[in-house]
């Protein structure tokens, strides 16, 4: 990690990730000739990895990782989105980011707050420490198991493992630190962001706080628990970049308005993943005047456009009972040459379907497969650019 560093490791991962790739014997043997064999080891590992980190952070060729660190890093937009929370309240003070790994959230929190980024790794404190720099701000690194050592902080952020055994895990209980843990530092410090997987069991967390949920282009990336000052809502969806929210208070209802069925010429909605997640498909529903499809299914319908980043918008063309044997014969009759294939309480996969339907027409359209009560129903849509305030073909 000293040599990674260095003025001259820092130029041999350069060479490597421009002109200079350790990507074939010769060219291994050749770079063997000028540095040890370990270094090129190294260097050409970082290069590797660099290129995977370039989908979460902009300044990934300069920055320093680990295979397992990185997949679990929080990507720059998520992490830049969770600091505002905590530049809001301690601009300027200190933030502990416990079990900070190559320092993904601390980089973003540094930018209006102190940050202490403790990791009982040494490794992984000296990359959270050079990344930072990367960005132009600085971390104080400290080596520590966060179970018996506590910095002094306003606030922390805590980035638990879950993935102990080698295996990704979805609860708190089966993370490190241990919930037991995770409840006791939360206790410590009051104001407390736990980054959680998507897939807990968010209605059952121990200890109690705003659960947020969090989407980056349509994907659900982390749940985030936050308690203390932090805690704005009980339950929270927000859809990245764009920083659209929902909020559920304690009284607010969550339950899902009586379901319609879709028409031609209706408006068909998508809610975003983590609305659905955070099980607010309900209350966004009733926001925007729209209703389910079927009381189980998270499509919505509405009789007008609605323009918001927590829903993707199609169109209705035609709506019919799947009969796999015939379908070929209704998407021809409409012209359909080019289909997107969405599933929902559907048994068979996209794919599957796609080879069977070999279609020859000239129109680009969208195919919900679904069900209404029992019946397994196709819904054929086109998707609505509402920035252009005109359907896309």
């Amino acid at each position: 990690m000293a040599w990674l560093r260095s003025p001259p490791g820092r130029a041999v991962c350069a060479a490597m990730l421009d002109a200079e790739p350790a990507n074939t014997p010769a060219a291994i043997a050749r770079w063997r000739q000028r540095i040890e064999p370990w270094q090129v080891t190294a260097a050409w590992s970082q290069v590797l990895l660099r290129r995977n980190a370039r989908a979460k952070f902009s300044r990934a060729d300069a920055m320093l990782f680990d295979r397992i660190a990185l997949e679990q890093a929080t990507d720059e937009t998520v992490a830049q989105y969770k600091a505002e929370r905590f530049a809001g309240l301690y601009t300027g003070r200190a933030v502990a980011d416990l079990c900070c790994g190559i320092g993904g959230d601390a980089i973003a929190i540094a930018e209006g707050s102190e940050v202490l980024a403790v990791d009982w790794s040494a490794t992984r404190v000296a990359m959270a420490e050079h990344n930072a720099d990367v960005y132009g701000r600085r971390v104080a690194g400290i080596v520590a198991d966060v179970t018996m050592k506590l910095p002094d902080a306003e606030a922390a952020h805590i980035d638990p493992d879950r993935r102990v055994d080698g295996g990704r895990r979805h609860q708190p209980e089966e993370s490190s630190p241990r919930i037991d843990v995770l409840t006791r530092l939360v206790q410590h410090y009051r104001n407390v962001a736990v980054k959680l997987s998507p897939g807990a069991d968010l209605d059952h967390l121990t200890p109690e706080g705003e659960v947020e949920l969090i989407s980056h282009h349509g994907q659900c990336k982390q749940a985030v628990l936050w308690t203390g000052a932090l805690a704005t809502a009980c339950r929270r969806a927000t859809a990245l970049p764009n920083k659209e929210s929902i909020t559920a208070g304690i009284h607010d209802d969550l339950s899902w308005p009586e379901p319609a069925k879709p028409v031609e010429g209706n408006y068909l909605f998508e809610p975003d993943p983590a609305v659905i997640r955070a099980n607010l498909v309900g209350l966004l529903a009733r926001r925007h005047t729209l209703q389910p499809i079927d009381p189980r299914i998270v499509y919505l319908v509405g009789n007008r456009p609605v323009k918001s980043a927590l829903l993707t918008a199609f169109q209705v063309i035609d709506l019919a009972e799947w009969a796999g044997r015939k379908a070929r014969a209704w998407l021809n009759r409409h012209d359909i040459g080019q289909i997107e294939i969405k599933t929902r309480g559907f048994a068979a996969r996209p794919e599957e379907i796609q080879k069977q339907l070999r279609l020859t027409g000239r129109r680009r359209a969208v195919l919900f497969l679904t069900r209404i009560g029992p019946q397994p129903i196709a819904i054929l849509a086109k998707r609505i650019d509402l920035n252009r305030q005109e359907p896309a073909d």
